[in-house]
């Protein structure tokens, strides 16, 4: 499948999964077990499989090779990086928390306009009319620094 294809397929499966899972953000978007890998390497930046074995199993008991299968499952979807060091890999977050909801972020509003135009535009232009007007006021400046970049 071509890059804009796969590109639009997958908007269309994360759109899905968004608005037909009870979970909040990112939460969404992530397995059990990947949200828990995420948060223990955006907490700490760098770590070996075994690291994030032995946090997660204080609450769980969960065998090494299904951490590395998740682990090497993220690394796959671009979430996290693997370098070699010795005999171990080191994993790291490829973008920040914050980062990646923008990301997701982005593909579902490219893919609500994408699919729905100017009704999408409308829709987004009536929740702002909605917001609290300390909220649009960050919005605002959001968007004046965005133009001026």
């Amino acid at each position: 499948m071509g890059d804009d294809l796969w590109g639009v397929a997958m908007s269309k499966r994360l759109y899905h999964k968004l608005t037909t899972d009870a979970r909040a953000g990112i939460e969404k978007l992530l397995g059990e077990l990947e949200g828990a890998i995420m948060d223990i390497l955006w907490a700490r930046d760098e770590v070996t499989v075994r690291e994030v074995l032995d946090e997660l199993n204080h609450s769980r008991s969960l065998a090494y090779t299904t951490v590395l299968t998740v682990m090497g499952r993220l690394v796959d979807k671009g979430l996290l990086t693997q370098d070699k060091a010795g005999r171990a890999h080191l994993y790291r977050p490829a973008m920040s928390r914050e980062a990646y909801a923008a990301e997701v972020a982005g593909q579902v509003t490219r893919s609500l306009v994408e699919d729905f135009g100017d009704i999408a535009l409308a829709q987004f232009s009536q929740e702002l009319n909605s917001l609290d007007p300390d909220r649009l006021a960050a919005l605002n400046t959001l968007i004046r620094e965005a133009a001026d970049d």
